[in-house]
């Protein structure tokens, strides 16, 4: 990934302080939240296994995260309202550092949604690790809206255990360079991982996302759906790996990349990887990339829309469906309102 995204060329943040989190319905019985420390770090020993985008930038956090939270919730809860980790970028180069871990105990529900937004130019650099138990069902949403003039990673790590499912989805519509890197471990049986993901990329913005998702049980389910749209020179890779370990029987797993190309300068690449040592399973990927069908634009337009309004609609096509999954409305609005309207319509 380092020559896929520059990393070289990327100016590294000295040390700052961050306090410019708000966390919202922290308070519901059934979870506890609490600043993540190192203490708490070293109890999750089992969690240590290969994670991230870069080597480099995953012990930049381990060794000096600026924030960062534990989330645990209680045996057989059931966590009405979404929580929401409300990350603000407020100074004009500001800079952050988090570390996050989520442990869902036996039987219970929770969404959370990590909502990384506004600033002008900065640095953000975070790890997300998340252990679902038993049963346990787990809905994670992150948002990426941060400046033109910021460069963001995010290195993620989730474990799944006996019969439990996570929901998962990213929405990349922000930062200059964005990659994130979803390592997920289906370890037992009945485990299932479904992603719901969407991107936007417009001017020069470069995007790279990998999922990578590894069989390790019988029975175990998995679902990688991404969707985008590219503008002006915009560049996205998409990396997709399906690991189907020996042992993991009726295992099913698909993935799935579309990309809308908006302008012939825009450059997409799929790299889409299955690898199989079961025979009594079920698998399949593919990836499609194509520009706007002028028929269909010319029907939108010829009911009163602009070409920029017509293009507008057909994004919001394939975005939509995601972004609907978002259960936060203002953060929803927004993103559907401003984020992608601005951006396709200048």
């Amino acid at each position: 990934m380092l020559k896929r995204i520059a990393l070289e060329e990327i100016e590294k943040p000295s040390y700052k302080e961050y306090n410019s989190v708000i966390i919202k319905d922290a308070t519901q019985e059934g979870i506890t939240i609490e600043k993540v420390k190192q203490s708490i770090l070293n109890n999750f020993s089992s969690l240590n296994r290969p994670v991230g985008i870069e080597k480099e930038l995953v012990k930049e956090v381990e060794g000096f995260f600026n924030t960062g939270f534990y989330i645990k919730t209680s045996q057989n809860s059931d966590i009405k309202k979404p929580i929401i980790l409300d990350y603000m970028a407020n100074e004009q180069n500001d800079t952050l550092i988090d570390y996050n871990i989520i442990e869902a105990e036996a039987n219970s529900k929770v969404t959370i949604v990590f909502d990384y937004n506004s600033g002008v130019k900065g640095f953000h650099n975070g790890i997300t690790k998340l252990i679902a138990k038993e049963g346990s069902t787990v809905n994670v949403v992150k948002i990426q809206r941060l400046g033109d003039e910021f460069n963001d990673f995010d290195s993620c790590l989730v474990v799944v255990g006996k019969n439990a499912t996570i929901n998962w989805s990213n929405v990349v519509i922000g930062s200059k360079i964005s990659a994130f890197d979803v390592a997920v471990y289906l370890e037992q049986g009945g485990g299932t991982f479904t992603s719901k993901s969407i991107f936007l990329g417009v001017d020069s913005q470069k995007y790279d996302m990998a999922y990578k998702v590894y069989h390790q049980a019988p029975k175990t389910t998995s679902s990688v759906d991404l969707k985008g749209a590219l503008k002006g020179s915009a560049k996205a890779t998409f990396i997709g790996n399906i690991d189907i370990k020996k042992g993991a029987k009726k295992a099913k797993a698909e993935e799935n990349e579309t990309v809308l190309l908006l302008d012939k300068t825009v450059r997409s690449i799929a790299i889409p990887a299955l690898y199989c040592a079961e025979d009594d399973v079920q698998a399949n990927h593919s990836a499609s990339a194509g520009q706007i069908d002028e028929d269909k634009l010319y029907y939108v337009m010829s009911r009163g829309f602009s070409l920029e309004e017509a293009r507008l609609l057909m994004v919001q096509a394939i975005l939509n469906p995601v972004i609907d999954l978002i259960p936060y409305d203002p953060v929803r609005e927004i993103i559907i309102k401003g984020h992608i309207g601005r951006r396709i319509i200048k």
